[in-house]
């Protein structure tokens, strides 16, 4: 059934998707979702944005915990568990056991609506976690197969997942004064910034076969995180902007939206060095549904694609004489 089963660990990954099931309600108005946020490590600040102290100006994220399981809203719940087997479209169903969070009818349901459905996938293979959709339970109107995936899924946010997955990112591209083609300076500011394309709220409207279901997703940017390439970073809360020769030798406003990172060495103590310079615009995504009993949730943070130039770095010497 469209790469959801090849067969894989048994008994141990039963053991585990038991301990995994824990019920997750949720009122009329919508799943309790978990926020998430970025969950990699973060490299340490060396640099803060000229906005000094505003919203987004540090690096890393708090994180926490969604739980997997059951939620329900309106008329609909849905389940999510772990597998464990992996199955191909159009193979012999699996046993029930395979999926121990459906009941028997729940079960029966999802085999039918399988015999004649692709599940949409969420994530990267292997796909060994699954979520359905039942309107009301035990009737199917939407399985998605769930693969690995940076925020945790769990039974009340697979809609707003794989509405994510579905979204087409616009690419940033990346600016610097002085300008790439040229050379930074050591120990003075250099600014950076993206193209204000790449700096908007974006999103799309994911749908199941046959429409039953669908899932709308919203994903507003926040910051932008730079990875300067000499081991440092700076975090900011917008697109940047170049640099304004009205601000002569003074540093840029705090209005001005600026974005800055001060190079203070050059490779191996070389007169000149080249780094890798790469911007994320992070977006907060938020989703919406129909067909799913007011489903709804809160994704929080959520990384664009990175994008990576080339920056050279110069040290200027100066020689100083008497007389």
């Amino acid at each position: 059934m469209h790469r959801i089963l090849r067969r894989a660990a048994g008994a141990a990954l039963l053991a585990f998707a038991v301990s995994l099931l824990f019920a997750a309600r949720a009122s009329e108005s919508g799943p309790v979702v978990s926020a998430w946020a970025d969950t990699l490590p973060s490299p340490s600040p060396t640099a803060t944005c000229s906005a000094d102290g505003g919203p987004g100006c540090t690096v890393g994220d708090p994180t926490s915990t969604p739980t997997p399981g059951t939620g329900s809203a309106g008329d609909c719940t849905w389940k999510q568990g772990i597998s464990a087997v992996t199955w191909i479209y159009g193979d012999t169903a699996p046993p029930a056991s395979s999926w121990p969070w459906l009941d028997a009818a729940e079960y029966n349901s999802v085999i039918a609506w399988m015999d004649s459905h692709a599940p949409p996938e969420v994530g990267t293979p292997p796909y060994l976690s699954m979520g359905v959709v039942f309107c009301p339970d035990p009737t199917v109107v939407g399985v998605f197969t769930v693969g690995t995936l940076s925020t945790p899924p769990t039974a009340a946010n697979v809609l707003g997942l794989w509405a994510l997955s579905q979204v087409s990112w616009t690419p940033p591209s990346l600016g610097a004064s002085p300008p790439l083609t040229a050379a930074a300076v050591t120990n003075l500011p250099t600014y950076v910034y993206l193209n204000p394309g790449a700096y908007q709220a974006t999103g799309t409207t994911a749908t199941v076969p046959g429409g039953a279901v669908s899932a709308t997703i919203v994903a507003t940017p926040v910051k932008v995180v730079w990875s300067t390439g000499d081991g440092g970073s700076v975090t900011c809360p917008g697109p940047g902007v170049p640099y304004d020769d009205a601000w002569g030798n003074s540093p840029a406003p705090a209005d001005s939206g600026a974005c800055t990172y001060t190079y203070t060495d050059t490779s191996n103590d070389q007169p000149g060095g080249t780094y890798s310079l790469s911007a994320t615009v992070w977006y907060h995504a938020t989703w919406t549904s129909t067909g799913a009993g007011g489903a709804a949730g809160d994704l929080g943070l959520v990384p664009g694609p990175t994008v990576t130039e080339q920056i050279t770095v110069d040290q200027i010497a100066s020689v100083i004489t008497s007389g």
